[in-house]
């Protein structure tokens, strides 16, 4: 019988996961982090997508502003996920953490193996770029998952 990965139970998040997902979990995250402390906008770019698109300056001014403070927060987000993905049981609002820190590891993956929504999931295995794609889908499934468990709370 096919088990759910997540699930709501008493107002928090049951996790099933076995090892080898908590792992990529963990490594996915620690990547993330390592791409937002250099700070190579080719990848963070959806990360920080432009909020002014008609007025350079404006926009300039607004990442300015915010961007320290989106930084801590993922920097945060990935601390969090890193600390509990060996849980069994996480609070809500550790799995919406959890949600936004996979998210952003699948936009930077995504970004860099240029994925867009045209591409139908088939995956060549003689692509030099094959596991991470695998690894994009996981993480993509896992979200799902994770979402529909989520909002299955409310």
């Amino acid at each position: 019988m096919f088990s759910r990965p997540f699930s709501v139970k008493n107002g928090e998040m049951v996790v099933k996961l076995d090892d080898t997902l908590r792992t990529l979990l963990a490594k996915v995250s620690e990547e993330l982090r390592e791409v937002l402390l250099v700070n190579e906008p080719e990848l963070t770019r959806r990360l920080y997508p432009t909020a002014y698109p008609d007025d350079e300056q404006m926009d300039s001014d607004y990442q300015e502003m915010v961007h320290d403070q989106l930084l801590m927060q993922r920097l945060d987000g990935i601390d969090e996920l890193q600390s509990t993905v060996h849980d069994d049981v996480i609070t809500l609002e550790t799995a919406d953490s959890w949600m936004s820190t996979i998210n952003q590891v699948r936009l930077v993956l995504g970004t860099r193996l240029d994925v867009s929504e045209d591409d139908e999931g088939f995956i060549d295995e003689d692509d030099p770029d094959a596991q991470s794609k695998v690894v994009y889908q996981v993480l993509s499934q896992l979200l799902e998952q994770l979402t529909h468990a989520r909002l299955g709370s409310l």
